[in-house]
């Protein structure tokens, strides 16, 4: 299978440590705010570690013309992908080795209600490093962890060997200055605290929890929000596997999700059109159908750097927002990896019902002095029957 940057180039980049890669991507030149971004973009909700977008926004420093020959041309299945998953797997075990060293502790959690749980139906006992929320709610039902996209939680205490900052917790969210800082209610002060935070269903427990709560998307934002970030991130891995575009940055919207690719310049025929509607969807459909676990793995900025080698867009998140010596996450579904701090839903099963609805030019960071971008929009929900009501919606307001 073709390679998209050339043997010779990608032989020299790879044998570059990561710091001096970093360095050949850290110009610097000040960024012009973009004030014709898509207006239906500049609304949003954000919920805790879960935000809504209005388009990619990061910082007043951003290297011109980044993009170059990463992208050269429309490639089904390039040979980067597999490169990406090596390095990961790689970490994964470093990561792993790290977790067998931590110690299970029985812990308990109180539900909304009040009632408190410490074991399953079979009498096991609820640990630290262990249960996971999706655990405690099928203690409940079934019924209920499996309709749950997302888990509010609000810690007791942290046990003693869990670190926010080894867990890739402490530093800056990468894409926190791309998303838009809005209020969408009050939050109880409970809620307020930093022990409060949305963890993903099948993510391990590092304490005894205060307040669970168990979010769905049709009655919560932060639920919807999680749920629409989940579906960028399906959209992202069919961009890749289709054509194999370079991807930026892809948010939730208040009402959807979209996400940004370099797809090369006017040379390169990438720019995505309306005939690229169907396969698109025919791809996540086949994502879906596959059921891909979301995993969260904790990388160094290292790592990070190893793992988007040749992406110079992630390259300069990672290399400008990532302080030297701190950790960040990613996560992966099936072949995408991506730089994310998440919550995401348990697996892209849970994705029932997804549409493109339409495709725009935009440019890297907002600012037309860089690399123009494609940017494609997705709708999805967890039930066919809501998303013909939504067209059915679109349709009036025409």
């Amino acid at each position: 299978m073709a390679a998209e940057i050339p043997p010779d180039v990608s032989a020299l980049w790879q044998s570059l440590s990561p710091a001096v890669r970093a360095a050949l991507i850290e110009s610097e030149s000040n960024q012009a705010s973009s004030a014709n971004d898509d207006k239906d973009a500049k609304s949003g909700l954000q919920g805790r570690r879960a935000k809504a977008s209005t388009g990619p926004r990061m910082d007043d420093t951003a290297a011109n013309l980044i993009g170059g020959a990463s992208f050269e041309k429309r490639t089904k299945n390039p040979g980067w992908i597999k490169v990406r998953a090596d390095v990961y797997d790689a970490v994964k075990e470093r990561r792993q080795k790290e977790l067998d060293g931590k110690i299970p502790v029985d812990i308990a959690v109180t539900l909304p209600d009040g009632k408190t749980l410490s074991e399953d139906k079979e009498g096991t006992k609820f640990q630290a490093w262990r249960t996971t929320p999706f655990d405690v709610a099928a203690t409940v039902s079934r019924g209920l962890a499996d309709n749950a996209s997302v888990a509010r939680v609000t810690y007791v205490a942290y046990v003693a060997d869990y670190d926010p900052e080894e867990d890739g917790m402490g530093g800056v969210d990468t894409l926190a200055d791309s998303m838009a800082e809005l209020t969408v209610e009050d939050k109880p002060e409970e809620e307020k605290s930093g022990l409060t935070l949305l963890w993903d269903m099948n993510r391990p427990l590092v304490g005894s929890v205060s307040k669970m709560e168990f979010l769905k998307f049709e009655d919560d934002v932060d639920a919807r929000t999680v749920f629409w970030h989940s579906s960028a991130h399906v959209l992202g891995e069919a961009l890749e596997r289709l054509y194999g575009a370079r991807l930026t940055i892809g948010p939730p919207l208040a009402g959807g999700f979209y996400y940004d690719s370099y797809m090369g310049d006017s040379a390169s025929d990438g720019a995505f059109k309306e005939e690229d509607y169907q396969p698109v969807e025919a791809e996540v459909q086949k994502i879906v159908k596959e059921k891909q676990k979301f995993e969260r793995l904790v990388v160094t900025k290292e790592e990070a750097l190893d793992m988007f080698a040749g992406n110079p867009f992630k390259e300069q998140i990672i290399s400008t927002k990532i302080p030297d010596g701190t950790r960040t996450t990613v996560y992966r579904c099936g072949d995408l990896v991506d730089l994310c701090r998440g919550p995401h839903v348990p697996n892209t099963g849970r994705i029932k019902a997804f549409a493109t609805t339409r495709h725009s030019a935009t440019n890297w960071l907002g600012d037309t002095e860089n690399d123009s971008l494609q940017r494609m929009y997705g709708i999805s929900f967890p039930d066919k029957k809501m998303l013909k009501a939504w067209q059915e919606n679109q349709e009036k307001v025409r």
